[in-house]
């Protein structure tokens, strides 16, 4: 008898297993129907966020970030209630300072009463990375989705799959012009615990503009090979938020930094004259209020800031606007390292942002 029961309780917990396996996917491979994804800045482009032609132009290292998915979403509808994300990625899955939810994983949200709702995935992380999402979508109805990709890696091939006897659609980048983030490895998205907390991603659901993040983790250094190529992308708005990148040293010391900022804001408006420009101060870093060394890292930078801000003003510079470090206002335990927000400081990092941005996209 007692070993009737054991079988009996063997087969009851392995049901679940068993009756996902009888379930018949339809596989889909995004980039063969959509040319332009949400946070693109160019089409035909995969999931990356540089053009092909960039490679000849930023340092390698830029090249390289570029290879990964932050801030790329995949938009789409769809009537079934069961979905799943298959794929593999080119490097490690996670970082000591970060999970592999951040790093590789992706993150899916369905609209509801207009409110962007995060769906929990099942997921395990191997050779294959796989994310199975099961909806509530008993009127089996076509629901809006957009699922985020990977903060910090390289999606090598992707599938998305529905069941057979449902249904998708997918969408490009909407008609809206974007905000373009050229910023640094808290742009990219570190440390959130996953996709849809990186500050750029939080924003896009709540301004309902698209947001392209092009954050290069170190990287982010006032490069004119860079404003070059943001400044082909027709944009509401351009950010430079790169001073965590721009630590002074005998190289950067004032007259380059300043230079930087003036060359880049000087270069963007030539191009576009009529697209605003915001620069973003240093945020700061939690460990400056009791080491001297980091926070007059922070302070020298925000003042040269502040300084060439006012100096363009001057010289008639249009369009032009600054997000202080008061404005941004993490608070000391929003931080992972010191130096890279949590979750909590990411959503304080979007509220600022959302604040100022409205602002000056709706005049």
């Amino acid at each position: 008898m007692r070993k009737l029961v054991l079988i009996f309780l063997f087969l009851i917990a392995c049901a679940p297993t068993f009756s996902q396996e009888t379930d018949v996917y339809t596989w889909y491979n995004p980039i063969e129907f959509v040319q332009k994804f949400e946070g693109q800045g160019w089409s035909n482009n995969g999931f990356n966020r540089l053009p092909e032609k960039a490679k000849a132009l930023v340092r390698e290292d830029v090249w390289n970030l570029s290879r990964h998915n932050a801030g790329i979403n995949i938009r789409f509808t769809s009537n079934s209630e069961k979905i799943t994300v298959r794929y593999q990625v080119e490097g490690d899955h996670g970082m000591p300072h970060m999970p592999p939810t951040g790093v590789s994983g992706v993150d899916l949200y369905v609209k509801k009463n207009n409110d962007w709702l995060w769906c929990r995935g099942r997921y395990q992380f191997k050779d294959t990375i796989r994310y199975d999402y099961r909806i509530d979508n008993a009127l089996s109805k076509n629901q809006e989705y957009q699922l985020y990709l990977p903060l910090y890696n390289s999606v090598k091939s992707l599938q998305l799959g529905v069941l057979q006897k449902d249904n998708i659609s997918f969408q490009a980048q909407k008609a809206k012009k974007p905000v373009v983030v050229y910023g640094t490895s808290i742009a990219q998205g570190a440390c959130a615990s996953r996709p849809g907390m990186a500050w750029t991603n939080i924003l896009s659901r709540s301004i309902t503009v698209p947001i392209i993040n092009l954050g290069f983790s170190g990287n982010g250094r006032l490069e004119d090979e860079m404003i070059e190529l943001i400044s082909e992308i027709e944009a509401s708005l351009y950010v430079l938020d790169c001073l965590p990148n721009l630590s002074p040293n005998k190289k950067r010391n004032k007259k380059e930094i300043q230079k930087r900022i003036v060359n880049c804001v000087n270069s963007l408006k030539q191009k576009r004259k009529d697209i605003p420009i915001l620069l973003v101060q240093h945020a700061g870093y939690s460990d400056g209020l009791v080491d001297q060394s980091r926070s007059e890292v922070y302070e020298t930078l925000n003042t040269w800031m502040g300084e060439t801000y006012k100096q363009l003003l001057s010289e008639g510079v249009k369009g032009l606007h600054m997000l202080s470090k008061e404005e941004i206002g993490l608070n000391n335990d929003a931080f992972v390292d010191g130096t890279h927000p949590t979750d909590m400081g990411m959503q304080e990092y979007a509220l600022a942002y959302e604040k100022v941005i409205l602002n000056i996209i709706n005049k």
